[in-house]
C-alpha cells in the first residue's frame, strides 16, 4: 500500500510538473511575441509610406529625427543604410532590420566594455549601447523569426 501511495504521489507531482512546464514554454512565447511586436512596431516608424519596407530616403529621415532625441550621438554612431540592405534591393525588410539590430546592439556592449576595460568611463559607449538597446528591444533573443513575424502580419 505504501508503494501504491509513493507510485500516485510520483505520477501527481509529475502532473504538477508537466502543467508547470507547459505554463513555463507559453509564458517565454508570449514574452517573444511581445519582443518581436515591439521590434515590428520600431521598424515601423520610419516606414512612412506604410510599404512594410523603408527605403533610403525614409531611413535617412528617420535617423536625422533618431538622432535629435540622443544628442549625445552622431550619424557616425547610428549604422549606415547599406549595413541594413542586406540583399542590396535598396530597401530594408523587417527581417534585415531585426537581423541588422542585434549584431548593432552586440557591437554598441562590446564597444562599452572594452573601453572600460581601457581604463576609459564607457560613458559614450553605454550611450550608444543603451540607445541601441532601446531602439532596438531584444532582436538578438527572437528565435522561429519567420514563423513570429507571419503572425504579426496577420
Amino acid at each position: 500500500q505504501r508503494r501504491l501511495q509513493l507510485e500516485e504521489q510520483k505520477a501527481e507531482q509529475q502532473l504538477i510538473i508537466d502543467q508547470l512546464n507547459n505554463k513555463l514554454l507559453d509564458t517565454s512565447e508570449k514574452h517573444e511575441m511581445e519582443n518581436l511586436q515591439r521590434e515590428y512596431d520600431e521598424f515601423k516608424q520610419p516606414d512612412i509610406d506604410g510599404d512594410d519596407r523603408i527605403s533610403r530616403t525614409e531611413f535617412n529621415m528617420y535617423v536625422k529625427n533618431y538622432l535629435s532625441n540622443y544628442p549625445g550621438l552622431t550619424e557616425k554612431d547610428y549604422p549606415k543604410f547599406e549595413e541594413f540592405d542586406h540583399d542590396k534591393d535598396g530597401y530594408v525588410s523587417f527581417q534585415e532590420y531585426a537581423q541588422q539590430m542585434a549584431v548593432q546592439a552586440q557591437e554598441a556592449e562590446l564597444d562599452q566594455y572594452y573601453a572600460q576595460s581601457q581604463g576609459a568611463s564607457g560613458k559614450k559607449e553605454a550611450q550608444k549601447a543603451n540607445a541601441l538597446y532601446d531602439l532596438y528591444g531584444s532582436a538578438a533573443d527572437s528565435g522561429g523569426f519567420n514563423d513570429l513575424y507571419a503572425q504579426i502580419r496577420n
